[in-house]
């Protein structure tokens, strides 16, 4: 069914919701549940809808709060550039509900086609472009809807399955010319490509942040070894052909076997046509092949476009290629290019979604969390703007919150992304850390074990979940965490820094000094590894090595937690000093002090009453512990 109003046009069918400029129709990027109102209110605006049977209807009675709706509301309104004060579109009856009260042409028409050419799939495309060679690398995006689509197709081949298959997207290849220039728009695809894959219900996609540990080593058996529970393995190459032209060859195989499935080729030329409605119309080719494999929920999610500003997504995926580098210059940069991809469409989720995460990772890694915490809470509100149900950017504040000792806060925002979307490990990790800092054991390991179901080889999973068994006195689990992290992580150096803590703690300090050993040379000499090996050293009675590393990590001009420098102070004797650092991580809101009230290597401070000061501060006294939901 298409409406046609304004200057819109609305497909239920493709769900897409174009804007008419002129002769040329562009698509409108919309989150799915303002698309589901908008539609509603359109097929019932001979009368007023009320509150109730929005939430009934478009919520499927799922419990919603008035403030949803009203962003809901007021996000539909704003995307169909109507403004509230005139509601010349949607009309709200004050306290009864609301109308869609434009004029609407109907068509009932289907715009399904259906491809049955084998050979490559030819894909014209125009772009206006300002620098041809970045220009080129957005159109191999008019593959993705197609790609995913056709994998799932692959994936449905067999008319039965005993269980979910599990797919393992690799990080796309690049071949042809300009190969360098080309590689951040494949990896972009590969993460577009799992996130279209993860919203079909029917089958369990491993998330980006694990499928790009096989960037360099992608052997079925090395995956089979470290994912034992994947079935299938997508893989696919861009292959850069001349100035004009793009073939992405991607195959579907078994694991550990090595079936081939599926294959497919797919052409893009640039030539005069707007390259998101072909991306539109092609998607809808398969449409009615897939129509028995997936519901409509699923080929609501497959046909979403992430923006119609092709400016915008070029700055999107430099973002995520200098996110992806994990330094603290790099997440910087990719905060600005976020920002400079949110001028450009303002209404640009993932860009705003992915500034969320970038923020977080300074506020955990690189910056003093007094200074970032209010950015990541603005960022998140911009977020929630656009989709209130945005469940990835609920999930990185969630364990802000965590991180941050904000325990209500905390429990209320990782309730709600939880609610949202149950398949993100960033939330279990965060109620893994919000239950160390209490002290609930058992809780830490259900919710780590989640985290790592959700997310196997995701490294904050792996660096944090360690920390989170460990500071809770669970040391014999904290070392096999660590084991099995090590050994799917061998390059890791937070890992074998965080693994030398634990192996102090058990007395081994041989191994303890090893582990750190190995941590400071892939760190380069970090603060935090220094720090590592510096209360490896003091625990095995070697105090003036300690005091030697504890000087050169205290000369680094580079932030660090002032926690772990206040644990070595504490293993010298001089309690003093270790206050005066824990004061000081007071002030910067220090992420470690979540784990205070239970980190035995603060054992000889407790009887002081400047730690149960401390534990005040923090709101982890007895008293504050009683009184928070466990």
């Amino acid at each position: 069914m298409k409406y046609f109003f304004n200057d819109f046009e609305l497909d239920t069918a493709q769900f897409a919701l174009l804007h008419r400029n002129g002769d040329t129709l562009q698509p409108i990027a919309v989150e799915p549940k303002v698309f589901d109102l908008i539609a509603y209110l359109i097929a019932h605006r001979d009368r007023l809808v009320s509150r109730e049977e929005l939430f009934e209807k478009v919520w499927d009675g799922r419990q919603v709060v008035d403030a949803s709706l009203s962003n809901h509301i007021k996000t539909a309104r704003k995307v169909l550039g109507d403004r509230s004060n005139l509601q010349t579109t949607i009309k709200t009856i004050r306290g009864r509900g609301y109308q869609f009260v434009a004029p609407v042409r109907i068509d009932t028409s289907s715009t399904a086609q259906e491809d049955t050419n084998d050979a490559p799939r030819n894909v014209d495309s125009t772009i206006t472009t300002r620098s041809k060679v970045k220009r080129r690398i957005t159109i191999a995006l008019i593959s993705l809807g197609l790609l995913a689509m056709l994998t799932v197709l692959g994936l449905h081949s067999a008319q039965e399955r005993k269980s979910k298959p599990v797919v393992l997207v690799i990080p796309f290849a690049t071949a042809g010319e300009s190969v360098k220039d080309w590689q951040p728009f494949a990896e972009q695809l590969t993460r577009e490509v799992i996130i279209k894959l993860r919203h079909v219900s029917d089958i369990q996609t491993i998330p980006a942040s694990s499928s790009f540990t096989f960037h360099d080593s992608h052997q079925s058996d090395f995956i089979h070894a470290r994912l034992p529970e994947v079935t299938h393995v997508l893989r696919a190459r861009v292959n850069v052909r001349g100035e004009d032209q793009i073939q992405i060859n991607a195959v579907l195989e078994t694991v550990p076997i090595g079936d081939l499935l599926w294959d497919d080729k797919f052409l893009a030329t640039i030539n005069d046509s707007n390259f998101f409605t072909v991306q539109n119309t092609i998607a809808s080719s398969v449409t009615d092949a897939l129509e028995i494999y997936l519901t409509r929920a699923d080929k609501k999610a497959l046909q979403q476009f992430p923006t119609s500003n092709l400016h915008a997504y070029e700055y999107y995926i430099q973002g995520q290629q200098n996110l992806s580098l994990l330094t603290h210059s790099s997440v910087l940069d990719a905060i600005n290019l976020f920002d400079q991809a949110i001028q450009l469409d303002d209404n640009f989720l993932s860009a705003y979604v992915a500034r969320v995460d970038a923020l977080r990772i300074l506020m955990t890694y690189f910056e003093k969390p007094s200074k970032t915490l209010p950015k990541v809470i603005t960022a998140v509100d911009q977020a929630l703007s656009k989709d209130p149900d945005a469940a990835e950017a609920l999930s990185s504040l969630g364990l802000a919150y965590a991180f941050a000792w904000r325990w209500d806060d905390a429990w209320q925002t990782l309730n709600a992304a939880r609610a949202a979307d149950d398949k993100l490990a960033l939330t279990e990790l965060g109620f893994a850390l919000y239950y160390a800092g209490l002290g609930e054991v058992e809780q830490v390991n259900a919710a780590l074990q989640r985290a790592k179901q959700l997310d196997p080889l995701n490294i904050e999973v792996a660096d944090w979940g360690h920390w989170a068994l460990a500071m809770v006195g669970d040391t014999q689990a904290a070392l096999d965490w660590s084991e099995t992290m090590l050994r799917l992580h061998p390059d890791v150096g937070l890992l074998y820094s965080g693994a030398s803590v634990s192996q102090s703690i058990s007395g081994n300090h041989p191994e303890a000094i090893r582990l750190a050993e190995k941590g400071v040379m892939l760190e380069s000499g970090t603060p935090f590894s220094l720090l590592a090996l510096a209360q490896a050293h003091a625990y095995a009675g070697n105090q003036a090595r300690a005091r030697t590393l504890l000087n050169d990590a205290e000369a680094s001009n580079k932030y660090q937690c002032p926690y772990e420098t206040a644990v070595v102070y504490i293993l010298l004797d001089d309690v003093d000093k270790a206050f005066d650092l824990f004061n000081q991580a007071v002030a910067y809101r220090s992420n470690c002090l979540v784990f205070t009230r239970n980190d035995v290597r603060l054992a000889p401070i407790k009887l002081d009453p400047r730690y149960d000061a401390l534990l005040t501060r923090i709101g982890l006294n007895d008293d504050a512990i009683a009184k928070l939901p466990k």
